[in-house]
């Protein structure tokens, strides 16, 4: 037997061309003859008396197939083997030819395991950051805790639409006097409503407009409220313009939030300073995982930009499909349309399959180290054996970084 090896444009991709003389295969192909002569049933003879010729004859195309089939099962794993190659996959099988004069004759397209040097990941200059959680983080979650048991009540006679009220309004804009609905009349939102309901708190509607609604009393009016247009997250005709908008509030409820007392009880806590301490827990905690995960994210670049090298297109490929159906359900869940994601197509395809690239070379990379460092799990599940060997290795070199 001999086998003859080409590197494709990928390293990872190898031609293994194997040939072998008519002695070398002679086994393999009486195998199958025999096989056949066994079994085969033709009209007027007893099974294991049909005559070789007609089995060559009347099973010409079957008895090929299983030739084929057989010696590339006994010849493929000695090639392998003989080549060298850390083989993890077969892409396809072609030019194959059985004779039993001349011979056999088969080319085998393998991916192989990437030959690489590894990088130095003991001493990484891995940066620290500060975990602290300020008292003003604590206060603002606490506020936020307010307002979702906040309660709303219907306005009395004389009050003004204060910071969190829930508002119900008419309004109707303009662009140097042409309306709105003549000007973008797809944006119907933009343009006018009647008995519109919006809660007086940042990002809800337009800023202006929100402003300009506190402080207005049940059946106020108000004329001509500016606002402007953003030139980068607006319609097309009204990006950077100026629009005229006319107001009247007919009613609104006004929000009340809880003192420290309503607070503690809403949240079935003993008081708002152990509540202040369970936020402060929590948050620490947070920031805590944060800043280990950042650790983690400053390791894998470093790691990736120390050590560049092709991969196997397969695992690529695999890789690809997965990240692409988790980014699919995220965007489904994110409500983005099927025409973004049409515009977007190339881009997206290019980032996943970017994406998927430095998945598997970091896999590579880390499972190597772990080698190297003897570094074992005990996990008996084999599909997530190499994932969590992967991420002990990762602990493991934040251990080793720079101090």
């Amino acid at each position: 037997m001999k086998v003859e090896q080409k590197a494709e444009k990928n390293p990872c991709v190898i031609s293994l061309t194997v040939t072998a003389d008519a002695d070398e295969i002679k086994g393999e192909v009486k195998k199958v003859l025999n096989q056949f002569l066994r079994e085969a049933q033709i009209p007027g003879f007893r099974k294991g008396k049909v005559p070789v010729e007609l089995i060559r004859k009347n099973f010409e195309k079957e008895l090929k197939q299983e030739t084929e089939g057989a010696c590339f099962r006994a010849f493929y794993p000695r090639a392998v083997e003989e080549s060298k190659l850390k083989v993890i996959a077969l892409e396809g099988v072609s030019e194959m030819k059985v004779d039993e004069t001349s011979g056999l004759n088969f080319t085998a397209l393998v991916e192989v395991r990437p030959e690489y040097k590894l990088p130095k990941y003991k001493g990484l200059p891995i940066k620290q950051q500060d975990a602290k959680v300020e008292d003003k983080a604590v206060e603002e979650q606490l506020e936020g805790m307010r307002k979702m048991f906040a309660k709303f009540e219907d306005a009395k006679d004389g009050e003004v639409v204060g910071d969190g009220d829930f508002v119900q309004f008419d309004y109707k804009g303009s662009i140097d006097g042409k309306p709105l609905s003549e000007v973008v009349p797809d944006q119907k939102a933009i343009c006018e409503a009647t008995g519109f309901w919006t809660q007086v708190e940042e990002g809800r509607f337009l800023p202006e407009i929100l402003d300009a609604l506190k402080g207005m009393k049940a059946g106020e009016e108000k004329k001509a409220v500016k606002v402007k247009f953003p030139k980068d997250a607006a319609p097309e005709p009204l990006k950077g313009k100026k629009a005229a908008y006319d107001l009247k509030v007919t009613m609104f409820r006004t929000r009340t939030l809880p003192d420290d007392a309503g607070l503690a009880e809403a949240a079935k806590v003993e008081s708002v300073d152990k509540l202040r301490a369970d936020i402060r827990e929590r948050l620490e905690k947070q920031a805590a995982e944060n800043e280990v995960a950042n650790r983690r994210e400053q390791a894998i670049e470093l790691l990736l930009k120390k050590t560049d090298f092709d991969v196997p297109p397969t695992l690529v490929q695999r890789q690809t499909e997965a990240y692409l159906g988790q980014l699919a359900q995220q965007m489904q869940y994110a409500g983005v349309t099927s025409d973004y994601i049409e515009q977007n197509r190339e881009k997206i395809l290019k980032d996943a399959a970017d994406h998927a690239e430095k998945q598997v070379r970091l896999s590579y990379i880390l499972l190597d180290i772990a080698e190297a460092e003897k570094i074992e799990v005990d996990e008996k599940d084999e599909n997530k054996k190499d994932q969590a060997r992967a991420e002990k290795t990762l602990d493991f070199i934040l251990s080793e970084a720079k101090k």
